[in-house]
């Protein structure tokens, strides 16, 4: 029979450590208590000369600022005086002086500064103990944390959510606070539904989704949808962002999403919304991330996946960044719903500023129609803060209501920076700035399908040295090529008005931001739109995927060279398209440049009145599209097939 050795090894468990870790920090302890015990008592100067005068010490040693007297009866006493003090000097003051010292008996000995062993020993030391003191102390916390599997646990709150909850009868905000999203609403009020009678659906088999994604463009909504949801059901609302549940402390976020749920499922039914989610769940595998964020995404997939049918947990999360969420958070049974949030439209915009101006005191001149108008492309954010700007001129203005003026001055403040007409420039600089503006009015107006000019203004502002500020008439979905090169050619007039004036080498540095816009629109008609005549109905865009190497592109880099070369092309033919127009309109491109700076600013009506009376050239009329939502589109649309 063979003989069989077993070996038996110890292990060395968290717990020992732990007691090792303690035992050290015990002995250190008592060591630097000793030390306390033994060190000189710590007294007043004044005590200190007091000792001195009554004959009580028989030894002084002085070094630099600090000062030990050794008493007769051999136990020693420190003190400390200011840096630019000089102990002998306070004893001369006292009438003590070192011979009266000498004659006493009392050694005076003065140490020079300098570091010897024992200091550095005793430094050495002191940072060990500190050392070990805070390694202790890491020790400790890091087998706390292995102990409650990824998190600190019950005695530190590292893991525990702060996600704010939001409770009571009497919600803050309801539908009726939300102006526009009216296809939104209504779907979203199922969800409001089924947090309130959650039986309806559970009996005829219906599920409610899991997950709610709200995307879209900042400051369209996303947010206030979600506390009107919470509002209007009247259930406890846990809100959230991405960024709360990372944390150094590896686990931590995990941890924060495992307690956020375990609340959530306690007080069901209820809505928890996570705010800027793809903070915690961008694609894995594409950048470098750390390993606890995708730690907190794959806490945050499992959490959904474990939330049962009947269990009344809807999970609400918003990002402004649809595309960069990893696919697995987005397939059906996590985020079911992904309800897409768009820039308002004219009668949304309308609404948002009743809405806004219910608590305004606005005058009569105030056409908030007029305004919606002219603010295509602004979310319900920049609206509400344009009117609080517009509140806040006229406060300063000390009118006794908003006028017509200051909303305007509101938006332009919040799309372009506030005025500077204290900033300091040269005269070419302000004449410059003129003609440029000028340009950019006089070539949208003579090209048909370009924006309408609102208004022209040479004040400087925090992005531009001046402004022509222009928009369409009404809701645009698509824009066709003529419309595309119209912007162009509009784009790049303010630097054409400056070579027609000074020539080519006087041309100032104003028109960086056109060349960018221009450039980007040219890039857009070939790459994305499809519109080139020579590079065809392709789409060219490049899937952006951040690899070890560099950027991965879709087409090859003799494709790139004809991109570039089209480019150019599409930009220098406007650009040339924009010299000759105002070539023609010189006369008009110097009269506006005079009146912009006799008057600093020109509305339409005065830019158009400059227009009729010195423009050689009728310009063309812009066309009016009537806008009318889908539904009345398609009634009206078969009536007049059915005429036929």
């Amino acid at each position: 029979m063979q003989n069989r050795s077993i070996i038996v090894k110890k292990v060395f468990t968290p717990r020992d450590l732990l007691k090792f870790l303690l035992l050290i920090f015990l002995v250190f302890f008592l060591v630097f208590y000793m030390r306390q015990l033994t060190a000189p008592k710590e007294v007043s100067v004044t005590e200190a000369v007091e000792l001195i005068q009554n004959n009580n010490v028989k030894q002084i040693d002085i070094r630099e600022s600090e000062v030990v007297l050794v008493k007769k009866n051999g136990s020693k006493v420190k003190t400390t005086i200011e840096s630019n003090s000089s102990f002998t000097q306070i004893l001369q003051d006292e009438g003590i002086t070192l011979s009266k010292l000498a004659e006493s008996g009392v050694d005076v000995n003065i140490h020079p500064l300098k570091i010897g062993w024992l200091d550095v020993v005793n430094t050495l030391l002191n940072v060990a103990f500190l050392g070990i003191i805070a390694y202790s102390v890491v020790g400790f916390m890091g087998f706390l944390k292995r102990q409650s599997k990824g998190g600190i646990g019950g005695l530190i709150s590292f893991g525990k959510s702060p996600a704010k909850l939001i409770i009571g009868k009497k919600p803050d905000t309801t539908f009726e606070d939300v102006a526009g999203l009216y296809e939104i609403k209504e779907e979203i009020k199922t969800v409001v539904d089924f947090l309130k009678n959650p039986d309806k659906y559970r009996k005829m088999g219906a599920r409610i989704p899991k997950g709610i994604l709200l995307e879209g463009p900042p400051g369209t909504g996303k947010t206030l949808i979600a506390r009107a949801v919470a509002g209007e059901a009247g259930v406890p609302f846990f809100y959230t962002s991405g960024g709360e549940f990372e944390e150094m402390l590896v686990g931590a976020g995990a941890a924060r999403v495992r307690d956020l749920f375990k609340k959530a499922r306690a007080l069901q039914p209820c809505i928890i919304f996570i705010d800027e989610i793809d903070a915690v769940a961008k694609k894995r595998g594409v950048d470098f991330r750390t390993t606890y964020s995708e730690q907190t995404l794959n806490q945050i997939l499992a959490e959904m996946d474990g939330l049962e049918k009947n269990e009344a947990v809807i999970v609400m999360a918003a990002t402004n960044r649809a595309d960069v969420l990893d696919p697995a958070i987005m397939r059906p049974g996590r985020f079911d719903w992904r309800i897409r949030f768009n820039l308002p439209d004219y009668q949304e915009r309308l609404e948002i500023l009743r809405l806004h101006a219910k608590n305004k005191k606005l005058a009569k001149d105030v056409d908030l129609d007029t305004i919606a108008k002219i603010t295509v492309g602004f979310s319900g954010a920049e609206l509400e803060s344009a009117l609080n700007e517009a509140a806040i001129l006229a406060v300063r203005a000390r009118k006794p209501a908003i006028e017509q003026n200051d909303i305007l001055e509101g938006l332009y403040k919040v799309s372009y920076g506030p005025q500077r007409k204290t900033m300091v420039m040269t005269k070419e600089d302000l004449l410059a700035t003129a003609y440029h503006e000028a340009g950019h009015a006089i070539v949208s107006t003579y090209c048909e399908y370009a924006p309408v000019v609102r208004n022209i203004t040479i004040i400087p502002r925090a992005k531009a040295l001046g402004l022509t500020a222009s928009s369409y008439d009404y809701e645009k979905m698509n824009a066709t090529l003529a419309e595309l090169l119209d912007r162009i050619a509009a784009t790049t007039a303010g630097r054409a008005a400056e070579e027609i004036i000074y020539g080519k080498m006087h041309v100032s540095t104003g028109a960086a931001n056109d060349i960018e816009q221009a450039s980007d629109i040219a890039r857009a008609i070939i790459k994305r739109f499809g519109m080139s005549q020579k590079l065809g109905f392709v789409s060219y865009t490049t899937r952006e995927e951040y690899l070890l190497l560099g950027l991965k592109k879709d087409y090859s880099d003799k494709t790139a060279e004809e991109i570039d070369k089209e480019v150019r092309n599409i930009v220098m033919s406007q650009y040339e398209r924009a010299k000759k127009i105002l070539t023609r309109e010189k006369r008009l491109l110097e009269e506006v440049a005079k009146a912009l700076l006799r008057h600093e600013t020109l509305d339409r009506e005065q830019f158009l009145a400059l227009v009729n009376k010195y423009g050689k050239k009728k310009p063309p009329k812009k066309k009016s599209k009537k806008v009318l939502p889908v539904k009345e589109w398609i009634r009206k649309i078969s009536k007049e097939q059915d005429g036929e």
